[in-house]
């Protein structure tokens, strides 16, 4: 009887062992955010061919992904949101009505007749918002609970809300599968997270604090994985020339101003400081690896460039837009213990 409780004991102190390995890899991938997207286009473009055969496994990478999200959300959270709806239709007013008209109207002053990439921005700016968008949020000690909210009803409201934006601001001479977009976006993030968010709720919570835990680390290399598969579909039309900067440039100028955006109406409204960095960073990130899938799936070639341009930048800018915007709001709670 002995043996078998000590038996136990050990199999309990190497589970937790284990918990904590996966807990501090999660935190050490947290902090190279800024650089592991980048990875990921690096790695797609020198592979290129070599693992260009694994595309079928995007999707359900992708929904994987998701559904680690969703395992953190709270039927609850959502309750409380909704009494005060205000920052959340906001939110939504800066991501996908003032954002997808500047994309436009950026995308044709910059580069004027080419149509393919004109619709990459549009994208950019139609696609649901950043499950990443949380991680920053946590950081900078924002609302949780309003950024977990607005992920996923903004996931949910994605095939009807991203094929509307494209096709009315997309030139008529683009052919469209809007059918295969709605069904992919509901494969790699509707359905998942509704999954996730149901057995959180009816697990009681019990999976958020066991299984999402080891979900997150695993859910940040197959994002890597997913752009770099994703890259390597278009890795021999990328050409390091004067547009490629010109995108990186008017990507740099879409992202910052989305994130400028929601800033300033926060303080317009004089919400608190945690719905002020929920707000920010809810609103300036998007899910540009969704938007790859669609890119290299339903659009011509040249759609997905800015897009892959996107995917390179995302991550250092949030990083920045939080240093400058939120670091003494960090410091003051983190100083407070809270």
């Amino acid at each position: 009887m002995y043996d078998e409780a000590f038996s136990k004991c050990q199999i309990l102190k190497k589970a937790l062992t284990i918990q904590d390995v996966f807990f501090r890899l999660n935190r050490l991938l947290e902090k190279l955010m800024p650089v592991l997207t980048p990875l990921g286009v690096i790695l797609g473009l020198v592979l290129g061919q070599h693992i260009a055969h694994l595309k079928p496994w995007v999707i359900w990478l992708f929904a994987f992904i998701t559904l680690s999200g969703a395992l953190g959300l709270e039927i609850s959270d959502f309750k409380k949101i909704l009494i005060n709806p205000l920052p959340v239709i906001l939110i939504f007013v800066c991501a996908h009505v003032i954002t997808p008209l500047a994309a436009f109207v950026l995308g044709n002053l910059v580069f004027p007749g080419q149509n393919d990439i004109v619709t990459g921005y549009i994208l950019l700016a139609a696609i649901p918002i950043a499950v990443a968008s949380y991680i920053w949020t946590s950081i900078y000690y924002g609302n949780g609970a309003l950024t977990l909210t607005m992920i996923f009803l903004d996931t949910l409201l994605a095939p009807l809300v991203t094929p509307f934006i494209v096709r009315t601001l997309t030139s008529s001479d683009i052919v469209l599968d809007t059918t295969g977009m709605v069904v992919s976006l509901f494969a790699m993030v509707v359905i998942p997270s509704i999954i996730g968010v149901l057995a959180n709720h009816f697990s009681r919570n019990r999976l958020r604090e066991s299984v999402a835990g080891y979900c997150k680390p695993v859910s940040k290399i197959a994002l890597l994985v997913v752009i770099a598969i994703n890259t390597s579909q278009i890795a021999d039309r990328i050409y390091p020339d004067f547009s490629l900067v010109r995108m990186a440039l008017a990507n740099v100028v879409l992202t910052v101003s989305g994130f400028l955006l929601a800033y300033g109406i926060s303080r317009l409204i004089r919400v608190e400081k945690e719905t002020q960095v929920s707000m920010t960073f809810a609103s300036g990130m998007r899910n540009i690896s969704a938007a790859m899938v669609l890119a290299i799936n339903f659009f011509p070639a040249g759609t997905a460039i800015p897009v892959i341009t996107g995917v390179v930048l995302q991550q250092t800018i949030s990083a920045l837009i939080g240093y400058f915007l939120f670091a003494r709001h960090r410091q003051s709670r983190a100083a407070a213990g809270l």
